[in-house]
C-alpha cells in the first residue's frame, strides 16, 4: 500500500508570511474552566477503574462522561453526581456524547441506526454490550439522554 501524503498548506502559509501569524503559532487565552478533578472523586472507584462498556482499564484513555451534559445540568449537585455519568474509554465517550449510542434502563447499550453496522463493529458495540454496575439512580439521567441526545429516537 502506498503511503498517503497530507496537504501542509498551513505550514507553507506560515513559512511564506511569518508576520501574519505574529511569531509563534500559539496564542494566550483567558478561559473560564470547570473546577474540580477530571474524574469525579467516586467515578474510578465506582467503575473499578474500567470503562463501563468495554472494560478497558487504561486510566489515561478513560473519560468521565456526563449522561446529562454539564451545561444542561440545573444544579451543581447534578453536575457532580456520580450517577450522572459513566467512566468511558475515549471513543465510546465520543459516540455517547454525540448521541450515536445510549443506555437502556436494563443496561443494554443501544446504537442509533445512523451509526451503521461497520462503525458498531469497529467500536466493539455488538448486540450484547451492557453497562456494568448500572444503578437505579442512573435512570433519570438516562431517560434525559434518550429523549434529548440519542439520535435513535
Amino acid at each position: 500500500m502506498a503511503a498517503l501524503t497530507l496537504p501542509n498548506e498551513l505550514l507553507h502559509a506560515f513559512e511564506r508570511e511569518p508576520g501574519r501569524f505574529q511569531g509563534a503559532p500559539e496564542a494566550e487565552r483567558l478561559v473560564v474552566q470547570r473546577v474540580g478533578r477530571p474524574l469525579p472523586r467516586g467515578s474510578p472507584d465506582y467503575w473499578e477503574g474500567r470503562c463501563a462498556v468495554t472494560g478497558l482499564g487504561v486510566r489515561e484513555l478513560l473519560r468521565a462522561s456526563h449522561i446529562k451534559p454539564w451545561a444542561e445540568c440545573e444544579t451543581d449537585a447534578e453536575r457532580l453526581d456520580v450517577f450522572n455519568g459513566f467512566l468511558l474509554e475515549a471513543r465510546i465517550d465520543a459516540v455517547f456524547d454525540q448521541g450515536f449510542v445510549t443506555v437502556a434502563d436494563d443496561g443494554r447499550v443501544v446504537a442509533a441506526a445512523e451509526l451503521g453496522t461497520d462503525a458498531r463493529e469497529l467500536l466493539g458495540l455488538n448486540e450484547g454490550r451492557r453497562v456494568a454496575w448500572l444503578d437505579q439512580q442512573h435512570r433519570a439521567y438516562l431517560a434525559w439522554h434518550r429523549s434529548r441526545v440519542f439520535r435513535g429516537g
